[in-house]
């Protein structure tokens, strides 16, 4: 199978769907398919250092608070791409800008479309210079309308699936996780990280890993580190990653009355996430807009419990005193911080849920997920068929 995936964000930007759409890709390739990337090139980057199979739209800078690259809708190799190349699928990885070119595509050809809502579209209104609840209302319609102009939707949550069936989603959905290669994170020893962090045997490592942006939910992840570092003398937080709200996550952290026990770690090589989640004993995060984040697989995997608000994205992941603790969303940072020290003052629990996340992490594992893919495309080849059956040649 031939296949074409048009997504707004892909490596050398580093966030969980340029990861999960490499990792589809390679797993996609490795199960004999050929697949073909679209997406924007980040001002400056040499285009020279992109694997076989990339197809770059030139881009901007967004001009919002975001480390998105905005791509420009016009390429003579993309143009050149899909016109030399018959594909027998296009997959989109959002509903907006790249994706909405790569439905076009589509469209025109006559292809099966498969799209992946990755997250709430509506958490990024407060970007745009209008009403919230303009925005919030034209996003809403814009996802629903897309959606039900695709063959098949995936999401990586039950909860996202099911807020797009309430808002009028009418095309078939799947619950497909964003497909992680935890391979070695399975295998990954936080040992020598934490030495050369300088942290002692006796000392705990409370850390979170992921992109540094508003809807993180980073003030809490501070107020609530703060708390723990001041309840607990042997702590301390490293924050792992990058983004636009660095330098003010890094000034509240230095006006912590223990902000010396609290290091930003900046972004880390990729193949080097595994130890660092290794050698955290709990990840912990104030996010409430997540849908499937591949830094909860990755932590599973290396053996580290998740401490999370008890919200849809989080919920589908983290099940509550079996792989991490779930907060009251209500609790605020005082109750991240509660369910923090408790666990970390239990090293047996602590323990129990660290083989519990291990075993859990496997659902998430390439190899798996891309399989489960291959059968939504099945499905939405046939469903393809059928329609152009019913409206005849074309």
């Amino acid at each position: 199978m031939r296949i074409a995936i048009f997504t707004n964000t892909y490596w050398p930007t580093v966030n969980g769907v340029a990861i999960s759409v490499a990792n589809l890709k390679r797993g996609l390739e490795a199960a004999g398919h050929e697949v073909w990337v679209f997406a924007p090139s980040p001002p400056g980057f040499d285009r020279a250092q992109d694997e076989p199979g990339v197809v770059r739209f030139p881009a901007v800078a967004a001009p919002v608070e975001a480390d998105y690259p905005l791509a420009v809708p016009c390429s003579r190799a993309v143009v050149r791409t899909l016109r030399q190349l018959n594909f027998d699928l296009v997959h989109t990885e959002h509903p907006m800008w790249v994706g909405s070119w790569g439905a076009w595509y589509a469209r025109c050809t006559r292809r099966p479309l498969v799209t992946t809502i990755h997250t709430q579209y509506e958490t990024y209104s407060r970007l745009i210079p209008l009403p919230n609840a303009l925005v919030d209302a034209y996003l809403r319609a814009q996802v629903r309308a897309y959606c039900n102009s695709c063959d098949w939707v995936t999401t990586p949550a039950a909860s996202a699936r099911d807020r797009l069936l309430a808002r009028g989603v009418k095309a078939p959905i799947e619950v497909v996780y964003n497909p992680t290669d935890l391979s070695e994170c399975f295998r990954a020893d936080g040992r020598a990280l934490r030495r050369e962090l300088g942290t002692s045997d006796g000392e705990l490592l409370l850390g979170y890993v992921g992109r540094l942006a508003p809807e993180k939910g980073l003030p809490d992840l501070i107020k609530a580190a703060g708390l723990v570092l001041q309840r607990l003398p042997q702590a301390r937080l490293i924050v792992i990653g990058d983004g636009p709200s660095r330098p003010k996550i890094e000034a509240m952290a230095r006006a912590l009355p223990n902000g010396d026990r609290v290091r930003f770690l900046g972004r880390v090589p990729h193949d080097r996430v595994p130890e660092h989640q290794a050698a955290l004993d709990l990840f912990i995060t104030g996010s409430q807009m997540e849908v499937q984040p591949l830094s909860f697989a990755e932590a599973f995997a290396t053996g580290t419990p998740i401490v999370a608000y008890d919200v849809p994205g989080n919920n589908d992941m983290i099940e509550d005193g079996v792989t991490g603790r779930l907060v009251p969303p209500q609790e605020g940072a005082n109750g991240l911080a509660a369910a923090a020290i408790e666990l970390l003052t239990s090293p047996d629990t602590l323990a129990r849920l660290s083989a519990n996340a291990r075993t859990c992490s496997q659902r998430f594992d390439q190899p798996q997920v891309v399989q489960r893919m291959l059968e939504v495309y099945q499905w939405a080849i046939e469903r393809a068929n059928g329609r152009r059956r019913r409206s005849g040649p074309g």
